[in-house]
């Protein structure tokens, strides 16, 4: 059974992966599911290179572009304040 953790803040990230070992899935911001007109996983965007918040939302909004859904499907509202 995968065991899902969706954190915006860096210390329940890194409880994350001290899980993870076992053989779990995880998503973190900047990590965003892809599903069709179903809510059927078809994939994965995954971004780097900024707080994961604005990972996140870079992601998100560039699914929405594809006119498929997001999952989360909306950012946190804190995503545009985060820094590193």
């Amino acid at each position: 059974m995968a065991m899902v953790f969706c954190a915006s803040i860096r210390p329940i990230f890194q409880n994350t992966l001290a899980i993870a070992s076992d053989g779990r899935f995880i998503t973190v911001p900047g990590g965003v599911l892809i599903l069709n007109q179903q809510r059927v996983d078809i994939g994965v965007v995954g971004i780097s290179g900024d707080t994961s918040d604005k990972d996140e939302y870079c992601a998100i909004e560039a699914i929405k572009l594809s006119a498929l859904l997001a999952d989360p499907s909306e950012p946190s509202t804190e995503w545009n304040s985060s820094q590193l």
